[in-house]
């Protein structure tokens, strides 16, 4: 095993044991993904006809579990360089920045997957997938995880402030929800808005999701949302380089 390797899973396995030190934040995780797919998932259905909307709008609470799910992982690089100012010490450790960063990044993406595996299950269930139809849509949430991920570190390495951070994760979700195709289909969406949402990682991960449904993988959507999300980590890692000023 190269030295290079050793370090990144070293940084990984730091970031996981933080992450597994509040176990009971996983079941909360699960708890509200399973709130949101059944109380408002639910109601909603009831409201619609013609089709199983529950199911339309079921990945999509999965995909909110994510995006939540990595501004925790943002906010831990925030509580070290604003709470705890540890960013300086951690950047005298044995690893080139870029590694750093990139494993830091990483880690967020592996940590969020992580966290919704329980919801990708049920989902998978529910839509009735083939072993490679899931593996697929766990594919799919770990390349919409890169993208928000990226977002999340971007608020966390601008933000100097609680205040300021928890405003940019709450624009995010807005963002990520309601300029997307996740509660509507594309053909009655405005033409501003669905212009918009072209540019939305959610859109791609949720209409590729669904996909799977029919037992369909579009590689086009799959492309595109693994474009999207490469530019928003890209970004955050630029971000996060930029505040590593020791």
């Amino acid at each position: 095993m190269s030295e290079g390797l050793s370090g990144v899973e070293l940084i990984i396995e730091r970031d996981f044991r933080t992450f597994f030190s509040d176990r009971f934040l996983l079941v909360v995780m699960f708890a509200n993904f399973m709130i949101d797919l059944g109380v408002t998932g639910l109601s909603l259905a009831a409201m619609v006809k013609g089709f199983n909307y529950f199911l339309y709008i079921a990945p999509g609470a999965n995909l909110v579990t994510a995006t939540v799910a990595a501004f925790q992982s943002g906010r831990d690089v925030w509580r070290e360089r604003i709470l705890h100012n540890t960013q300086d010490y951690l950047l005298t450790l044995p690893f080139s920045r870029t590694k750093f960063a990139f494993s830091r990044l990483l880690s967020g993406m592996l940590r969020t997957t992580v966290t919704t595996l329980p919801g990708t299950i049920v989902i998978s269930l529910l839509y009735r997938l083939s072993l490679p139809l899931f593996m697929v849509g766990l594919s799919v949430m770990l390349i919409f995880s890169a993208g928000v991920i990226g977002l999340s570190v971007v608020a966390a390495s601008l933000a100097n402030g609680l205040e300021l951070f928890t405003t940019a994760r709450s624009t995010v979700q807005v963002y990520l929800s309601f300029f997307s195709t996740q509660f509507y289909p594309p053909s009655i969406l405005p033409a501003p808005i669905l212009l918009v949402a072209q540019f939305n990682p959610m859109t791609w991960a949720v209409d590729a999701f669904r996909e799977l449904q029919v037992g369909a993988v579009d590689l086009s959507q799959l492309a595109v949302l693994s474009g999207l999300s490469l530019v928003l980590l890209l970004t955050g890692y630029a971000a996060y380089r930029k505040v590593m000023v020791f």
